[in-house]
């Protein structure tokens, strides 16, 4: 990779954006470089390629279908399919779209996904200065999974990520990484309570906000076992454990009496086991603050203190990390200029447009060509421009690209219901989908709420109503297709305790958790029915 790609720092990453252009083009042609006698290299004569308008001409979208041949061929053993050599690993995905991915990683694509992990932490630590002086907690999935028969790895991109990154930044973990051995387990949550509760923790990295309140009130709930552990340097467990990884943890753990006194202390005084009483220096919550899955912020906040800063950890996806959010509570961030080169296409349209070339508020479908083999391929995320640094656009994710209700030929996206639903449901809402019935030409809500209401069936006309009258008032197109009797009123399914649990172990590889899984917000049918609430309940 040419040196002068990479920022070496923060700095030199806000500098490069003053050169959009220049740098995508040099990103462009290093990567094709780089694959001129891998076998996708060779077939697109990559060695003949030196503008953009002759990538455009040797290469045509790609999407998996077409890719999985050459991925194939790499899980069997063959060299030299998408890149050079052959991977570093594979990282697994079970994403919103498909089944399970083996992604090919190069050696190059993991040193810039590295990079990008190391920026944005230089970026957070802009607002917290002493962030860096104590631990971090990173929620995420094993790094190795297993082994293909030709003996290379592959895992989560979460776990690869903390595994592959800076070794100053792995010394700052909480916890013993052997402690991810345990699996997506009941004990995996006591396990990394038990050492975090008793480290001086500063920032928490959890993608999914939902899945670090559970681990706060996880830890509300066991806590006079957990400072009972700390202070006589034990494990105690529910759910058993492999008793050679039991005995690993059980050594790195020595007695602690004068920790579990000042927990002890700190608990009574404030009269709840939040976050502020066992981190009383906790600076930065770093999980995603953008679509879908942003909504579950809003419950994670009155668990922490309010002098917190909460950070967007960053947009990108298996394929790659793709932007660097650079304030608080701004999931917007400037492109990963040298990660990857990025193509563009607005909504409904089939020509392509360059990072340099994007308009402000407009929204566009991302396609990456990657230094691990990815050739304008369709990340199938629509993402938002909210301004430039320099002459860079910042994007932040809005939707999959499937995530659009269409029964009448409206197309409405499943983001913009977002607002409607926070303000007519409220914080009793645990979990909400929206399935687009074409045979009733209806949208359909289902609903979870942390407790279920006493009589369901006032709660669905009551709701029914409420939404059907914030659709007409706060968006653009449903209400005309109502005017239009095109759509008829909403309806409203309450759904049973569980039935958010069970979507996420749909997408939930086993041995893992729900670290990097974002549910969909739109469904063809009600997803796991037998959770529905009889109406006449």
């Amino acid at each position: 990779m040419k040196q002068q790609i990479l920022p070496t720092n923060l700095s030199a990453f806000l500098a490069s954006c003053e050169a959009c252009e220049t740098i995508q083009d040099a990103v462009l042609l290093d990567i094709l470089c780089s694959a001129q006698s891998s076998r996708f290299g060779q077939e697109h004569e990559f060695e003949k390629i030196t503008h953009y308008a002759d990538f455009v001409s040797a290469v045509s979208p790609q999407d998996w279908e077409s890719l999985k041949p050459y991925v194939d061929a790499v899980v069997n053993g063959e060299k030299d399919q998408l890149f050079e050599g052959e991977p570093d690993y594979f990282i697994c995905t079970s994403g919103t779209t498909s089944a399970m991915k083996m992604m090919p990683e190069s050696a190059r694509g993991r040193a810039v996904k590295s990079l990008t992990t190391q920026l944005r932490v230089e970026a957070m630590s802009r607002y917290a200065s002493t962030m860096l002086t104590g631990k971090i907690l990173p929620l995420v999935n094993n790094a190795i999974e297993g082994y293909t028969e030709k003996g290379i790895a592959y895992g989560s991109a979460s776990g690869i990520a903390l595994a592959t990154a800076s070794e100053a930044l792995r010394d700052q973990i909480a916890f013993p990484v052997e402690v991810l051995d345990a699996g997506y387990s009941d004990a995996l949550d006591y396990l990394i309570l038990r050492f975090v509760v008793e480290s001086d923790v500063r920032a928490v990295f959890g993608n999914n906000a939902g899945r670090v309140e559970q681990l706060f009130l996880r830890a509300e709930k066991e806590a006079e076992q957990l400072i009972n552990d700390i202070e006589n340097g034990t494990i105690t467990l529910k759910t058993p454990i492999p008793e050679p990884l039991m005995k690993t943890l059980v050594e790195k753990c020595t007695p602690n009496p004068m920790r579990a006194a000042e927990l002890r202390v700190a608990w009574k005084k404030a009269g709840r086991f939040l976050p502020e009483v066992y981190w009383p220096q906790f600076q930065i919550m770093a999980c995603w603050l953008a679509g879908s899955v942003g909504r579950y912020v809003d419950a994670l906040r009155p668990l922490l203190a309010s002098s917190v800063s909460f950070f967007d950890v960053g947009y990108g996806a298996t394929e790659g990390k793709f932007n660097l959010p650079l304030e608080p509570e701004q999931p917007a961030g400037p492109l990963c200029l040298y990660g990857a080169f990025y193509e563009f296409r607005s909504l409904g349209k089939e020509s392509f447009l360059r990072a340099h070339e994007l308009q402000d508020g407009k929204q566009y479908e991302l396609f990456v060509t990657t230094y691990s083999g990815l050739y304008r391929y369709a990340i199938h995320d629509v993402l938002r421009v909210d301004g430039f640094t320099g002459n860079t656009p910042r994007i932040v994710f809005e939707y999959k690209a499937g995530e659009i209700l269409n029964i009448s030929g409206e197309k409405v996206a499943a983001a913009s219901l977002l607002p409607v639903v926070a303000e007519v449901m409220g914080k009793e809402l645990l979990h909400w989908c929206v399935v687009g019935d074409t045979n009733q030409k209806q949208y359909l809500f289902c609903l979870e709420f942390a407790h279920l209401p006493d009589a369901p069936q006032q709660v669905v006309n009551a709701y029914a109503e409420r939404l059907e009258k914030a659709l007409v008032e706060q968006t653009h197109i449903y209400p005309i297709f109502r005017e239009q009797k095109l759509i008829r009123s909403v309806g409203v399914k309450i759904m049973k305790s569980g039935w958010r649990a069970a979507l996420y172990a749909d997408r939930t590889r086993e041995g893992q958790s729900q670290v990097q899984v974002k549910l969909p917000l739109v469904y063809s049918a009600v997803p796991h029915p037998e959770y529905s609430v009889a109406e006449n309940q």
